[in-house]
């Protein structure tokens, strides 16, 4: 049976597990079954990072080592009428023809793919290796907080393969840094004056995707989007929040948005958001964007802060702002508001700023502490990772290049992302491995329309069973 045979089978079974960030105890436990039913070294840390040995294979005991590295948690992810509980409910896969998607959810190619891959290497005695170690993290989506908690004194080999990555036949080789921001809001209420009415906005239908991989494709950010809706209105009306939930992940561009506000001139604030909406020159991605306003029920009380809040969200930075001075086409910096949520006593906005120079994104973490300040709010930067320096011309790029037109029959790239890797971090504690990060195509991360071109996946077990011969 083939490697990728074997690889296919384990994304499979692995997609029967829930495994979002954060909730990763149970493929932590399954990767940890494993190793151990096929006598293999295997430590799981407290944090769910599981790290695999194997013995070379017969004659190969001297080889320099390799490292394969993926991560466990995928995003979790699902179109508003689907109902999916992504704490017990299997990944309902959906294959037709070369391509494989989810049923209304996101894949969890990424990074199923690579955890697939290492179980069906770790599995077989006919993949000829090194000394072989695998690394399984845990949380990279929300932070990489498994690759910031792992042991790396545990790993021997100073060459690495990261299984992370997207797009055939190009290997990253470095990436941004980022950091995220958390902007806290009070939530105190005033009363609403006679004769408002209470409203509710939906933005729906917008694309979405990867606030680092995609962010250079125009996309609209639903969040920004409502705001700038709201901001129209308040010109023609006197407009009120009430609450405002938008976004799931900080490093998801937000589909959706709901705002829930009063005005005391219903009719001049719809035809202003309308007249805003059909103005917004979005990208084709984006073309099922809909808005829709709605009376409701709600409090008769709006925030306090409201002209704030509503002020600190166009203001907000979003999108690519700076391009590589050094490498053509590649994103420098850019930010996302990726999640707003009405709490209690708090609105809180979360921030996800990349950059590749780390002046930027100390740069973006001012700008966003003053917004939050001039709002009347608090501001918090957690989670910061460095980025990975470019390198040119290591052995393991050679490699990678020799061995792709060898199997191909055509040339590969080497090329710099803009988002994050847990190779910076591991680069961070351990500079003298040479890593290189490829994958299969997968498209529309972070969305329900993931997708995952399965024969370059099959190009892809090849790759790395060569590579490791």
């Amino acid at each position: 049976m083939s490697l990728f045979s074997r690889a296919y089978y384990y994304f499979e079974e692995i997609s029967k597990i829930p495994r979002g960030s954060g909730n990763e105890g149970e493929i932590a436990a399954f990767v940890e079954r494993f190793a151990a039913e096929r006598s293999l070294f295997a430590v799981r840390d407290g944090a769910n990072n599981v790290y695999v040995r194997k013995n070379a294979s017969p004659h190969r005991e001297n080889d320099p080592g390799v490292v394969l590295q993926g991560h466990l948690d995928m995003v979790c992810e699902a179109n508003a009428d689907v109902a999916h509980d992504f704490t017990k409910d299997p990944i309902r896969l959906v294959r037709r023809g070369d391509i494989l998607t989810a049923d209304g959810t996101t894949l969890g190619a990424d990074n199923g793919v690579a955890v697939a891959l290492m179980l069906a290497i770790l599995e077989s005695d006919e993949v000829s290796h090194p000394p072989l170690e695998c690394i399984f993290t845990a949380d990279e989506e929300m932070g990489m907080t498994g690759m910031r908690a792992f042991d790396t004194s545990l790993v021997k080999g100073r060459m690495m393969i990261n299984l992370d990555s997207e797009g055939e036949g190009i290997a990253t080789v470095s990436c941004a840094g980022g950091v995220r921001t958390v902007i806290t809001l009070p939530a105190e209420k005033k009363a609403l004056p006679v004769g408002y009415e209470a409203l509710r906005l939906s933005v729906t239908g917008l694309f979405g995707g990867h606030s680092g991989a995609d962010i250079h494709l125009g996309r609209a950010n639903a969040i920004k989007t409502a705001a700038r809706l709201l901001y129209s209105a308040a010109y023609d009306a006197d407009v009120r929040i009430i609450s405002i939930d938008g976004g799931s992940k900080d490093n998801a561009i937000p589909r959706e948005c709901t705002v829930v506000f009063a005005t005391n001139d219903r009719k001049k604030a719809e035809d202003a958001i309308h007249r805003e909406a059909c103005a917004i020159p979005f990208v084709k991605d984006d073309e099922n964007f809909r808005c829709a306003i709605e009376p409701c029920e709600a409090d008769c009380e709006s925030l306090a802060a409201s002209d704030a809040l509503l002020r600190l969200l166009c203001d907000m930075p979003y999108g690519v702002l700076a391009m590589s001075k050094g490498i053509e086409g590649l994103v420098e910096t850019s930010c996302n508001p990726g999640v707003i949520r009405t709490d209690g006593d708090a609105v809180r906005i979360t921030a996800s700023s990349r950059s590749s120079v780390e002046s930027e994104i100390d740069a973006l973490e001012r700008t966003l502490a003053s917004l939050a300040e001039a709002a009347g709010g608090t501001f918090a930067h957690r989670n910061r990772y460095p980025g990975w320096e470019y390198k040119e011309g290591t052995a393991l790029q050679r490699k990678y290049l020799e061995t792709f037109r060898a199997l191909c029959g055509r040339g590969a790239s080497v090329v710099g992302i803009h988002a994050g890797l847990e190779c910076g971090l591991f680069m961070q504690r351990v500079p003298d491995m040479d890593i290189i990060a490829i994958g299969p195509e997968v498209t529309n991360l972070h969305s329900p329309d993931e997708t995952l071109v399965v024969s370059t996946y099959e190009r892809l077990c090849e790759l790395v069973e060569a590579m490791l011969k």
